[in-house]
């Protein structure tokens, strides 16, 4: 399996590291796409990308996984309207998280369909409809999944249930126990 984080100025790295820790358990190959070859994360470290934004063909991938942060720059964004709406169209698994939900709303693939998100729908009435708004941490609604910020775990384990890398339920739960600091030995 082979997943597409998008990462942009200002996303949120804590809210996608469990995912990434969890792919890179399971084998499933990470690749980065930006709109500049180096990104600055909200912690401010400085990222380099694999790949710019327009180069990425979406028959590579399995999924795409969006971070949180400020939606605002990027909303109108035609680049990533179009990688989201190619992700979508052949129906690939899209994982948003926070902020992303707007950007998913951007590009039409909150229509008709549950979603969950940290923003207030008024913050951005265009993208975000009141109706399908989840009252969950998070949501699954067939390929796509979101969460609020801060269920980054149960996001995290959501995403790789609906890819199935877990064993079985006792994988599931072990992994969850892990991330909550509460494995015993």
């Amino acid at each position: 399996m082979k997943a597409l984080f998008f990462l942009y100025d200002g996303y949120v790295d804590w809210e996608i590291s469990p995912l990434a820790y969890i792919f890179s358990e399971t084998d499933v190959t990470i690749e980065t796409a930006g709109h500049t070859e180096e990104i600055r994360h909200s912690g401010q470290f400085v990222i380099r990308v694999d790949h710019n934004i327009n180069n990425c063909d979406v028959d590579d991938y399995d999924m795409l996984v969006i971070p949180g942060g400020d939606p605002e720059p990027l909303i109108g964004d035609d680049a990533l309207r179009t990688l989201i709406r190619s992700f979508h169209d052949k129906n690939k698994r899209i994982a948003a998280i926070c902020g992303a939900s707007a950007l998913l709303g951007m590009s039409g693939v909150l229509e008709d369909r549950e979603y969950s998100t940290s923003l207030e729908s008024e913050e951005f009435p265009d993208y975000l409809p009141e109706v399908g708004r989840s009252k969950t941490d998070v949501t699954v609604s067939g390929n796509v999944i979101t969460a609020e910020g801060n269920a980054y775990i149960e996001f995290a384990v959501a995403v790789a249930k609906e890819a199935g890398l877990f064993r079985d339920r006792e994988d599931e739960l072990e992994t969850v126990l892990f991330f909550k600091n509460q494995l015993r030995a």
